[in-house]
């Protein structure tokens, strides 16, 4: 290349003036069935020519800084105190290499662009000597949306934000912006704080990317700051963009989760009501008889004070040591082996938190296995129990092999899983035993503490169902995160980081790799809000049992939050959506199926579902419960009416009603919904798989007494809704096809007789009872049923 030119393209920033783009010949390539073309610019296109990500000026940048991280209480405060201008680097050459595009860029930079499989694109920039910051931009399309980041707290749809990307707390409470001078950084989560910043977004252009890093990184989507343009910046020399195609969000996020890795399926009673019972062994053995005596439905019973808790004013703080308390629970493993007996999985807690008034803490620092600074002391922090605090270092297999030991011993004391908590709060500057930089090791803490969780599990090998649940994450915890949790809401409705917040989150981890979602009903942190309230509980009971996972938490200030033993109608409004969330077990675990196949998540934004709708990817008061049912919590206080969106079509109330009819460019209906309900809405020609009413538990084994998944086996209700048609596959050879096109609405009462495998067969009491597999005609709508047992009951409504 001319001298000159070269020059010339680097000060104005990859374009020579008075040359244009055409300056010379493009280097063009078919690239994972992308269409790739670079000038001095990069260029990359659908298969067929579209733009996906059309080039920018400056879309390659560099330059040096230097980083400071101040941690508090798992909050940080990241600064650039000294950093050098961004350097524009001009693509100076390409040449297609066989299957890579070589790429020269000023200075000494270079790249490399590949295919990374079918539907998938790598590009690599590498920066030149000295510079650690390396960026890339293209251009924005009109109107282009952005799901994704992991649990942001605010939107679903990240258009015009610019949002950087590091793990910590989330904050008590939110400022709406990222800037430390607002409010008290410490304390109060910045707009973007939050314990799973993931580095992927799906676009409603028709991809999705990924940037491949363990580093801080910022990505400004269209933002005020870069006009026009999308830009991922990352705090290390080398940049990794992954591409990779749709043109539905589903077939992006299918593409995108096979390259992160996909969780395996959990267990069935995960699909089950969890509820929290402390203080005590005997409140615990009160607590679970409870249950079962007012019928309320649950499969697991998680105690999280089983190392110690104390009433600190009004709250209950829980104690840190990682050992059993035998003044609360002198029999715990009694108590395991009762909870066992009644059909509840017994759950627990660990966190990796070495505090100086635990006696671990002293044995972890004798034996080396905890994180140190600079001088090789003991790394100490104030923690959460305001004492001197360490933090096991996971980079050292000893750490580990000695944590799993006083891990072990709560399984063999009878637990079968636990909340695997925090996660965020590894110190920048600490000093590590696998000698690697705490900086770039800090994102991946929570992914090695889900390796962790994962491994220990596995290795215990007695055949036992078990199920960790965590709230960290980064990019690599997809495929090891079991169930993960929104964190710790306030007690309140409001956005940033009350019930409100927890939508816009599920959102965002669905998309980017973490479908088994759940969150705290009635909250946790009561700092500056009012302790939970019946109207918060009630609202986020019929939530959760909306939700992939519903369980409740007691809250800090466990001893005043309004829970579920409050009042009588308090115990009949869990044990009514209980018992629906129990009875969803054949639909949500067809839903699960799909997601360890797809990537699919259960709890999805309407955009995954009607993806040409364009308020889909904005909403985010609103999701879909797997593919079909459109939930609308009422997440205003004192509201007994909500709007709704909705796109084009008819839908019908998931418990009952008239149909609503909405515009073929979608719309919005004012609902009712007292204290006790929940919006929730099917499309026309919906089916749904339930379990019979009356199941208790969904612990796969037979106990006296209680009527588990074992008892109910392949017998199924079945809701069918008119006007089109749908399949739902619940595993195992288990299908429904359904097709109610020819039914209009209203059909449900008039239709009372129906052909069961050429049989008559008459409706008792509105439903169809039939007996084994085959077609069932019923006014002019059709459902087949293949697979399970042959003797299988089947109770079929027409909705």
């Amino acid at each position: 290349m001319n001298r000159l030119l070269a020059v010339l393209l680097l000060v104005t920033g990859g374009v020579a003036a008075g040359c244009g783009d055409d300056a010379r010949p493009p280097a063009r390539a078919t690239l994972g069935g992308f269409q790739v073309e670079v000038r001095t610019r990069i260029d990359i296109a659908d298969g067929a020519g579209a733009p996906l990500l059309p080039g920018a000026r400056n879309a390659i940048e560099t330059r040096h800084a230097d980083a400071t991280y101040e941690m508090k209480f798992g909050a940080f405060k990241i600064e650039e105190p000294v950093a050098d201008p961004w350097r524009a680097l001009a693509i100076e050459d390409a040449v297609v290499d066989g299957a890579v595009m070589r790429l020269t860029l000023a200075g000494g930079g270079s790249g490399e662009i590949t295919a990374a499989g079918d539907g998938a694109l790598l590009l690599t920039l590498h920066a030149p000597a000295g510079q650690n910051r390396m960026a890339f931009a293209y251009t924005c399309g009109s109107g282009e949306h952005f799901q994704g980041l992991g649990g942001q707290a605010f939107d679903a749809d990240h258009a015009g934000e610019v949002v950087p990307l590091w793990v910590q707390e989330e904050g008590i409470g939110k400022v709406t912006t990222d800037d430390y001078e607002a409010g008290v950084w410490i304390s109060q989560g910045r707009r973007h704080s939050t314990h799973t910043p993931i580095p992927i977004v799906v676009s409603s252009r028709g991809y999705a990317l990924a940037w491949e890093t363990d580093a801080r990184s910022v990505v400004s989507l269209c933002a005020a700051e870069r006009p026009g343009v999308v830009r991922v910046e990352v705090w290390e020399p080398t940049l990794k963009l992954r591409v990779f195609a749709g043109p539905t969000p589903k077939q992006a996020i299918e593409r995108v989760t096979a390259w992160t890795g996909r969780p395996a399926l959990p267990p069935a009673f995960t699909w089950a009501p969890w509820l929290d019972a402390m203080f005590g062994s005997a409140n615990v053995r009160r607590v679970a008889a409870k249950l079962r005596a007012e019928g309320v439905p649950s499969s697991v019973i998680w105690t999280e004070d089983w190392r110690g808790g104390n009433d600190e004013g009004n709250a209950y703080v829980l104690e840190e040591d990682w050992e059993v308390d035998r003044d609360l629970y002198p029999d715990l493993e009694a108590v395991a082996a009762d909870l066992h007996t009644q059909g509840f999985k017994f759950l627990t807690y660990n966190n990796t938190f070495l505090s100086k008034s635990a006696p671990v803490q002293a044995e972890a620092i004798a034996g080396g296995y905890a994180i140190k600074d600079a001088a090789g002391a003991p790394y100490l922090y104030t923690g959460v129990k305001f004492e001197d605090s360490t933090m096991l270092d996971l980079s050292s297999a000893a750490a580990r092999s000695w944590a799993k030991g006083k891990m072990m011993e709560g399984i063999t004391q009878g637990a079968d899983g636990w909340m695997a908590d925090f996660g965020e709060w590894l110190p920048a500057d600490a000093k590590l035993a696998s000698g690697e930089d705490a900086a770039l090791a800090h994102n991946r803490y929570p992914v090695e503490w889900a390796r962790f969780n994962h491994d220990l599990m596995a290795s215990v090998g007695d055949g036992v169902e078990r199920v960790y649940f965590m709230r960290s994450a980064y990019l690599g915890s997809q495929p090891l995160v079991q169930v993960i949790w929104a964190g710790d809401q306030q007690t309140d409705f409001t956005p940033g980081d009350g019930m409100r917040s927890v939508i816009p989150k599920g959102i965002g981890l669905g998309v980017t790799g973490f479908p088994f979602f759940g969150h705290d009903i009635g909250g946790y942190s009561t700092v500056g809000t009012p302790t939970t309230t019946k109207e918060l509980w009630f609202r986020w009971v019929t939530f959760g049992a909306l939700s992939p996972v519903m369980r409740t938490h007691h809250g800090r200030m466990a001893k005043h939050n309004w829970n579920w033993e409050s009042d009588a109608a308090s115990i009949a409004h869990p044990s009514r959506w209980a018992t629906l969330h129990i009875r969803l077990h054949p639909y949500l675990r067809a839903m699960a199926g799909e997601a360890v196949a797809k990537g699919t998540p259960m709890f999805r934004s309407l955009a995954v579902e009607w993806p040409a709708w364009s308020r889909g990817w904005v909403i985010n008061d609103a999701y879909v419960l797997g593919d079909r049912i459109v939930v609308a919590p009422v997440l205003d206080e004192g509201a007994t009416t909500r709007l709704v969106e909705l796109p084009g079509g008819t839908f019908y109330p998931l418990l009952g009603g008239a149909a609503v009819t909405v515009p073929a460019a979608g719309g919005s209906v004012m609902v009712s919904a007292a204290i006790e309900d929940i919006p929730a809405f099917v499309p026309a020609g919906a089916l749904l798989a339930l379990l019979p009413e009356g199941v208790d538990t969904l612990v796969d084994e037979s106990v006296a007494g209680i009527t588990s998944l074992k008892e109910v086996g392949d017998d199924r209700e079945l809701w069918l809704w008119p006007g089109g048609q749908s399949r739902l596959d619940e595993g195992d050879g288990r299908t429904y096809v359904w097709d109610g096109s020819a039914l209009a609405a209203g059909a449900a009462g008039a239709v009372t007789t129906a052909t069961w495998n050429g049989a008559a067969v008459t409706a008792v009491d509105g439903a169809f009872d039939v007996v084994g597999v085959g077609e069932l005609v019923l006014g002019g709508g059709r459902l087949t049923v293949a697979g399970g047992a042959a003797g299988r009951k089947l109770k079929v409504r027409l909705r």
